[in-house]
């Protein structure tokens, strides 16, 4: 059981508002958020690659952050979360992983499915559903995918975790996180989910194909990675 993020029976004062913020604001703030979080440079290209946008519409959406005070764009051009932002950006990410938690483990739905059915159950979350999707959880306070829950009392640091494309034949390790782009792709997840590649699973490198292709032991099967997966799915050695 993990300990609630607000006093209870009251609303933290520094919870933000986000009821007038636009979807297009939110998706662009939990990008930024995730891609901080992974150690990248936050630039508009990378944001445009990860949901999906034209250079343009980033553009346009970036500007408007800034406008608001969530964003700022550095010399480098390399975007970093105000002190307004952080919060926003924090509140989001942190419920939409909730939701993803209640969706599996309270009403069943299957792993590969909760990334997407999230992102609506997000926006009715309040700090009381926070707290109670909370005291539900077992065990390190991540998503069903490995992220940590922001404001929670995470265990694992990014620091101690390695991608599988690190790994040289014969390594094991078991599998801790899978990065949020890897989540977009339904198809993508429920390949993975058939052959066991979840956190918590125990795997071995058995080779790597001059392609890039790694070929994974998991639950005494074998399973083929290539090699964008292989960077996305980190592990625990």
């Amino acid at each position: 059981m993990s300990q609630p993020i607000y006093d209870s029976g009251a609303m933290d004062p520094s919870s933000p508002d986000l009821r007038d913020l636009n979807p297009a604001s939110k998706e662009y703030l939990e990008a930024i958020y995730e891609l901080e979080e992974e150690g990248q440079r936050i630039l508009q290209a990378r944001i445009g690659e990860r949901l999906h946008l034209a250079p343009a519409t980033v553009s346009e959406g970036i500007k408007r952050l800034v406008a608001d005070g969530y964003v700022v764009v550095g010399p480098d051009r390399v975007l970093a979360l105000t002190e307004e932002g952080r919060p926003v950006a924090e509140t989001l990410v942190r419920r939409h992983r909730l939701a993803e938690r209640m969706l599996t483990d309270i009403l069943g739905i299957p792993w590969h499915m909760c990334h997407h059915l999230a992102e609506d159950w997000e926006k009715v979350m309040t700090p009381e559903v926070e707290n109670a999707i909370l005291d539900r959880i077992e065990g390190d306070p991540t998503c069903p995918h490995g992220n940590p829950i922001p404001g929670a009392d995470s265990a694992i640091p990014w620091s101690d975790l390695k991608p599988v494309a690190s790994m040289a034949p014969g390594d094991r390790g078991t599998l801790k996180r899978l990065l949020e782009d890897v989540e977009l792709d339904g198809e993508v997840m429920r390949y993975l989910e058939d052959h066991k590649l979840m956190p918590g699973h125990e795997l071995t490198l058995v080779e790597v194909g001059p392609d890039g292709t790694r070929t994974l032991e998991v639950a005494g099967d074998r399973v083929a990675l290539g090699p964008h997966l292989a960077d996305n799915l980190w592990i625990l050695s």
